[in-house]
C-alpha cells in the first residue's frame, strides 16, 4: 500500500472543521515576544521579525538608503531612489614593499607585529561573485559551491538576482582551483593583509583607517546588523582599502593560499604559511562578524574542506598582467 506524503495546507484543513483564523494565529506557540515594539517577532500575529532590536527595521518598513536591510526582504537600499554605485571589475594594484602585519591588540596568533616585504601583484577588487563563479562551472573548469542558497534565501546560486554577491559555500579547495582557471591563485596572507593595510609604517586596524566599523563601510553585525546574509560587492565605497580593494572587512571571510602556522617561522620577504599544515586560513571577517573580527590583522584557522554561508574569496595575479 502506498501511503500519501501530501500535505493538506493549514488554512484549508481549519477551514473545514469551521475554524476562521488569521495566518499569525495558525502558527504562534506562545505569547508575542516583540522586544523593540514595532508589532513584528516571535509568534506575533504581524509576523516575525529579522531584527527585534529596531523598531525602525521589520517588514514593510521603508528603505532610507542606509546600506541596511530596514524591509527584512533580504536586499539593501532596494527602494528606487536609492542608487547602487557602479561595479569595477578591474583587479587593483599592489605594488611592491614593505608593510607592519600583525597587531599587539589582536589573537596571539597575530603576533608579533612584524615587518613583511611582498612583491607586486594585482588582486580582484572585490570578492569572486556568483556570476563569475557559474560562468566557471559552466565552462567545466569549477564545480557548483555545496549548496545553492544563502543564510536567509532558499535560491541564491541559480539566481542571477544574485550574480554580483560573492559566492559562498565553496571550500579551500574550490577556491583555489577557480582562481587558477582565472589566471591566477589565491592571495597569501602577506599579500592580503599588505592590500588591506597599506604599505610600510601603516597601522590602520581597518582597510578604511582605524574608525570602528559601520555600515557604510561593512556588511556586518549578522541578524541584528546590516543585511543579516551576504551583500552585493562592491556597495560600500567607503570601506575600501588604501589600493582600492572593496569589502575586505565584512561581508564572506576569504579563503587565502597559507597554511595556518604560527608567524615566527615566517621570513621577512614573501612569507608562506607552512606547507603540511591541516588548516588553511581565512580573513577579513563577514556578514555575521562584529569589529574583532573586522580588523585587517585577524586570522582565522579551518579546514580546508569546510565550507559556509559566510566563506568566499577573492583572487591575486601577476602584476602588469590581463586576468
Amino acid at each position: 500500500m502506498t501511503v500519501s506524503t501530501r500535505r493538506i495546507p493549514v488554512g484549508l484543513l481549519l477551514a473545514a472543521l469551521g475554524l476562521v483564523v488569521t495566518l499569525g494565529d495558525a502558527f504562534a506557540s506562545g505569547p508575542c515576544q516583540d522586544r523593540d515594539g514595532d508589532g513584528f517577532g516571535l509568534d506575533c500575529l504581524a509576523g516575525p521579525d529579522c531584527n527585534d532590536r529596531d523598531a525602525t527595521v521589520h517588514p514593510g518598513a521603508p528603505e532610507p538608503c542606509n546600506l541596511r536591510d530596514d524591509d527584512c526582504d533580504g536586499l539593501v537600499d532596494d527602494a528606487p531612489a536609492c542608487r547602487e554605485p557602479a561595479i569595477d571589475r578591474a583587479p587593483v594594484a599592489v605594488p611592491g614593499g614593505p608593510f607592519l602585519m600583525g597587531s599587539e591588540r589582536g589573537a596571539a596568533d597575530e603576533r608579533p607585529v612584524h615587518r613583511v616585504e611582498v612583491g607586486s601583484f594585482r588582486l580582484d577588487r572585490h570578492e569572486v561573485t556568483v556570476g563569475r563563479y557559474r560562468r566557471c562551472v559552466e565552462a567545466g573548469g569549477c564545480t557548483r559551491p555545496a549548496l545553492p542558497t544563502s543564510h536567509r534565501r532558499p535560491t541564491y546560486f541559480d539566481d542571477r538576482a544574485f550574480d554580483d554577491f560573492p559566492v559562498i559555500f565553496v571550500s579551500w579547495e574550490q577556491a583555489d582551483r577557480f582562481c587558477r582557471a582565472a589566471g591566477g591563485r589565491l592571495p597569501t596572507e602577506a599579500e592580503w593583509e599588505k592590500a588591506a593595510r597599506g604599505p610600510w609604517p601603516g597601522t590602520r586596524e581597518y582597510p578604511w583607517g582605524d574608525d570602528p566599523p559601520d555600515c557604510t563601510r561593512a556588511n556586518l553585525g549578522g541578524p541584528e546588523g546590516c543585511v543579516g546574509d551576504t551583500d552585493r560587492v562592491g556597495r560600500r565605497p567607503a570601506g575600501a582599502s588604501p589600493y582600492g580593494a572593496l569589502d575586505m572587512a565584512g561581508n564572506v571571510w576569504e579563503w587565502v593560499a597559507d597554511g595556518y602556522g604560527p608567524y615566527a617561522a615566517s621570513p621577512a620577504r614573501d612569507p608562506r604559511g607552512p606547507l603540511r599544515a591541516e588548516l588553511k586560513v581565512m580573513r577579513g571577517g563577514c556578514w555575521e562578524s562584529g569589529a574583532s573580527s573586522l580588523r585587517v590583522s585577524c586570522r582565522k584557522a579551518e579546514l580546508p574542506a569546510a565550507w559556509a554561508d559566510n566563506v568566499g574569496f577573492r583572487c591575486a595575479y601577476p602584476a602588469g598582467g590581463g586576468r
